[in-house]
């Protein structure tokens, strides 16, 4: 289904429909990092989810038609969460560095899981907001943090993709373990949605992870990469926080730019 979209211009701006196409509103990235902010369009699609914020990030300087790189927030998160750990100044350094141009796509899936309705409007309603944006429709790439990995793992299941990038992936060893984590609804969805149970659904897929050796799922992140034969798979001091993430986000970008080739 085809939403309409809503421009946000900041912080208590007056929602605006859009006609026909949606309006975007490009604001600059509040950063101090060396390289200038990447333009962020913020838009609001109404859904059958509910209305789903959708965070348009390019390379500063670069136009045109883009291939895109969804991008799936934590739990307890939402789509702005990429802006707050700095990927607008960062897609523009990694592009200035020598890489194929790409956009970044954030959206809201919803505060404890990926699984679900969520799935589906990443589906059927994803494809004509990132059309009528003037982007590739199919994104190549996936990029989840936290619950969001267990999000592009799902995600993943379906053609198209050429890369699963997985920071922080919140996945778990037992039911006993997840059950507290507020993503699966039920044994049965863990046991089909499982990342590492269910590695079979994305065998040809180039799998890369990247977490934290002080995140409670350390020890089931090691394991997921290691059946997965995750390449790179980085695991490095740090927890389940901002801090880590920022930490290792030029890497993550660096590589998800690289899988596009060089220009």
């Amino acid at each position: 289904m085809a939403g309409a979209a809503v421009a946000l211009a900041g912080c208590g701006a007056q929602k605006q429909q859009a006609a026909s196409a949606p309006t975007t509103t490009t604001t600059k990235a509040t950063t101090q990092a060396a390289v200038d902010a990447t333009s962020v369009s913020n838009l609001v699609w109404r859904s059958s989810i509910g209305d789903v914020k959708m965070v348009v990030m390019r390379p500063r300087d670069v136009a045109g038609a883009l291939p895109v790189c969804l991008a799936l927030h934590a739990e307890g998160a939402d789509a702005t969460q990429f802006v707050g750990l700095d990927l607008p100044p960062l897609l523009t350094a990694t592009v200035r560095a020598g890489t194929k141009p790409f956009a970044i796509v954030a959206v809201d899936g919803g505060a404890k899981t990926w699984l679900g309705p969520a799935q589906k409007m990443l589906a059927e309603e994803l494809p004509d907001w990132l059309a009528r944006t003037e982007l590739a429709a199919t994104p190549f790439a996936a990029l989840g943090v936290g619950g969001g990995a267990v999000g592009a793992f799902e995600y993943a299941r379906t053609p198209g993709l050429s890369l699963l990038a997985a920071v922080s992936p919140a996945v778990y060893g037992s039911w006993d373990d997840a059950r507290s984590s507020g993503i699966y609804a039920n044994q049965q969805e863990w046991e089909r949605a499982e990342p590492t149970r269910n590695l079979t659904a994305i065998s040809s897929l180039p799998v890369s992870v990247w977490c934290g050796t002080e995140d409670p799922q350390y020890a089931a992140a090691r394991e997921f990469a290691d059946r997965a034969r995750a390449n790179p798979a980085a695991f490095s001091g740090g927890g389940h926080n901002a801090d880590y993430w920022k930490r290792i986000m030029p890497e993550v970008l660096r590589f998800i730019g690289e899988s596009l080739g060089k220009r």
